[in-house]
C-alpha cells in the first residue's frame, strides 16, 4: 500500500465516505478506482478536481514523479 492510498483511506474515514460512493462520483468502476489508487499517475485532472471538491487532501499525490 502506497502513501497516496493510505491518505485516501484516512480521508474516506474523515469525510465519512465509502469507496463505492467515490467511484460513483468519479464515474468509474471499483476496479478502476483500485487501479488508480495503486498508481496515482492514472488519475485524470477531472478525477483530481472531483476529489478536491469532496475535500480530499491529496497531499501525497506527487504527479511530478515518474
Amino acid at each position: 500500500m502506497n502513501q497516496f492510498e493510505l491518505e485516501f483511506i484516512n480521508d474516506l474515514q474523515r469525510l465519512k465516505l465509502k469507496r463505492m460512493e467515490v467511484a460513483e462520483i468519479l464515474g468509474i468502476t471499483m476496479p478502476t478506482l483500485k487501479s488508480k489508487l495503486k498508481d496515482p499517475n492514472k488519475l485524470t485532472v477531472g478525477n483530481i478536481k472531483a476529489l478536491k471538491k469532496l475535500n480530499f487532501k491529496l497531499y501525497n499525490l506527487d504527479v511530478w514523479k515518474q
